[in-house]
């Protein structure tokens, strides 16, 4: 058996707060069971179009993606920010096509979403899915990362199990200016760390009460 105590969610950066709130109006929008908004089933189809592509490359999505709050980079490049919230929005449209339910969710992290892709014990995650899972650590540079995340996106995607962009977005922020590290070691414990209850037969039986010795003297 394998337990982890409740963590927390972070508080949501400048990033996260951002995403949450484009993501959430958008599913608002969409998922809307009296009136699905043609305007945000467009937007959609317009971000994911920018997945896979820089900051600016795509010009109709900047609406969604841009903000004043976040600093551009060196030379005017796209900034930590930018990156990060170009990546969770597009991914996230990527995510949402064709679902009838809410991809986006609060206090989903990528390595519990992963993970929950295999209800087994951790000693029984099927190859593929480590494999892609792993895959998320070898990446060496940003743009290479992002190439991983959309393919464990589309798995997601593919067996409707939503996750936190928001969070995701803070994370990239984080990855970018401080390294893989931290960024491995949260998806990792999300990952590894799962709540399992016992079936009944592997129940640990109660030692019986302790029977007094036969008094052998007494005859």
């Amino acid at each position: 058996m394998t337990t982890s105590p409740t963590e927390s969610a972070p508080r949501p950066g400048t990033a996260g707060q951002f995403v949450d709130t484009q993501a959430s109006d958008l599913q608002n929008r969409l998922l809307n069971p009296d009136y699905r908004d043609p305007a945000a089933v467009a937007a959609l189809a317009r971000l994911r179009h920018g997945a896979g592509k820089a900051p600016g490359e795509v010009l109709d999505i900047l609406e969604f993606t841009v903000s004043d709050t976040f600093a551009p980079g060196p030379e005017d490049a796209p900034g930590p920010e930018e990156w990060a919230v170009h990546v969770a929005l597009t991914l996230f449209a990527v995510h949402q096509q064709s679902r009838g339910e809410r991809m986006h969710r609060r206090g989903r992290g990528l390595g519990t979403a992963l993970r929950s892709l295999h209800t087994g014990a951790p000693t029984d995650i099927p190859d593929p899915l480590l494999r892609r899972f792993r895959m998320l650590g070898t990446a060496n540079s940003f743009p290479e990362l992002t190439h991983h995340l959309r393919g464990a996106v589309q798995l997601l995607r593919a067996a409707g199990v939503p996750l936190d962009y928001g969070r995701l977005a803070d994370q990239l922020v984080t990855w970018q200016r401080f390294g893989p590290d931290r960024v491995q070691l949260t998806w990792g414990r999300e990952f590894y760390r799962t709540h399992r209850t016992i079936p009944p037969a592997e129940q640990p039986t109660a030692a019986p009460p302790a029977q007094p010795a036969d008094d052998q003297s007494a005859a």
